[in-house]
């Protein structure tokens, strides 16, 4: 993040030191461990709620397209070529939710391994 080396770290430890004091510094390190923990605790929530509207709105357009797809094919139904019928409505829109059914949950299980990564 910082592109730290070793060098520069002895240097930053040998100055906080004669700064602080031996007696302080063991409570600044504390203080400063404590910081970064609460920086990326909040930083990892906010990288949750990112990756939740994200995918929030992938499944919204998914739906969307899916819904468009299904007026496109009701609107103008193909034929049975060997009966000459239509398709059955019913089963189309069987098809389109199990279909809607499996990218939502393909969706939670991302969501869940995201949540047990962090």
């Amino acid at each position: 993040m910082f592109n730290v080396g070793g060098m520069e770290l002895i240097v930053i430890g040998v100055v906080a030191l004669v700064v602080l004091g031996p007696d302080k510094l063991p409570g600044a390190m504390r203080q400063l461990g404590t910081f970064i923990g609460e920086m990326r605790r909040i930083s990892r929530g906010f990288q949750t709620d990112l990756r939740s509207a994200l995918d929030e709105a992938e499944r919204d357009a998914e739906r969307e397209r899916l819904a468009a797809d299904q007026a496109a094919r009701g609107s103008a139904p193909a034929t049975n070529q060997a009966a000459g019928t239509a398709p059955d409505p019913g089963a189309a829109m069987a098809a389109a939710q199990a279909e809607l059914d499996a990218i939502e949950a393909v969706a939670d299980t991302s969501e869940t391994d995201a949540e047990q990564d962090t």
